[in-house]
């Protein structure tokens, strides 16, 4: 994942799309392999689904906890800043590497818009959909939906090196949808998306990463142009197949006919060399599993199925 990637993670369901991003994340260990991650590199992960629990903050409260980050590092540029004022050692090279410290620390506070939480805060909510009125209520007192809005913009607040999100659509009006395709389009960091909305993977990314039965294919496109690529590469695959197969049939049967015959010694040691170094070409599967379910119609209910009275 490069640093300004866009990504559509794409696949099956039960394909691995989830698996992989916990495995990016570090919640789920891989079975072999490594992930290589530099160090100081942030990743916020959306799950499709999750438990918040409830602590009784209000949804200002809950979503400036994003800025965890950014309030110790104001407690560190306060604690360095008192420390160099009284240093007069201005040549040597412990100085410089505490100006150094402090100059990183207040790049990165001011990237996580440390001088203006308050203020960015409300106008990722007020993206996400939420009205200053909001604001002051219980986060408990919203539905689940709403409560991944939250957690969606806590993460946005963290501003990560890289996100990942899991059909992070399935909570979001069209207004929302919209405002969120503008923040990543335009996002410093990179974006992983897994996504059912191909309008909203077209709008977004640039690279379409597919899993298909235990393999990964990337191309370098969005979402629709990755369509007729696969397409593309498949066609390419079965005629480069069809090829191959014809001059392993034509060679056998040289070999077959020409085996004990002398004078054609030479030319079928070279037809059986040529079969041992010939690369088999395989022709990618394609997945076609799926799941049916029939339900039994339901009985009927009696002639009076609801009475209701001074109902309001």
């Amino acid at each position: 994942i490069a640093d300004k990637d866009r990504i559509g993670l794409v696949g099956r369901n039960g394909a691995g799309k989830t698996t992989l991003m916990c495995i990016i994340k570090g919640l789920q260990e891989p079975e072999s392999g490594n992930i290589v991650i530099p160090a100081d590199t942030t990743i916020g992960y959306l799950p499709q689904e999750m438990t918040i629990a409830s602590t009784g903050r209000s949804i200002l409260e809950e979503s400036l906890t994003a800025f965890s980050e950014a309030l110790s590092l104001e407690e560190n540029i306060k604690a360095l800043t008192a420390e160099i004022s009284s240093r007069t050692d201005f040549e040597t090279e412990s100085y410089d590497k505490l100006l150094h410290q402090i100059t990183e620390m207040s790049e990165r506070f001011q990237l996580l818009g440390g001088q203006n939480m308050q203020g960015e805060t409300e106008k990722i909510l007020q993206g996400l959909g939420f009205t200053a009125q909001d604001f002051s209520r219980k986060v408990s007192e919203f539905s689940g939906g709403w409560q991944m809005r939250i957690e969606l913009a806590k993460i946005l607040l963290q501003k990560p090196n890289v996100i990942l999100l899991d059909e992070p659509t399935n909570h979001l009006d069209i207004e929302s949808i919209q405002w969120l395709e503008d923040f990543l389009y335009n996002y410093y960091g990179a974006v992983m998306l897994v996504s059912h909305d191909r309008a909203f993977l077209d709008r977004i990314t640039q690279r379409t990463i597919e899993i298909s039965l235990g393999k990964i294919y990337d191309y370098k496109a969005s979402y629709s142009r990755y369509e007729t690529m696969r397409l593309e590469r498949i066609e390419h695959q079965k005629a480069a197949y069809n090829n191959q197969q014809k001059i392993i049939s034509d060679s056998e049967k040289f070999i077959s006919r020409f085996r004990y015959q002398a004078t054609k010694a030479r030319q079928v040691q070279s037809r059986i060399k040529l079969l041992d170094k010939i690369e088999r070409i395989e022709v990618d599967e394609t997945d076609t599993s799926s799941i049916f379910f029939r339900f039994p119609p339901a009985p009927h209910s009696g002639k009076v199925i609801v009475e209701a009275e001074n109902l309001s």
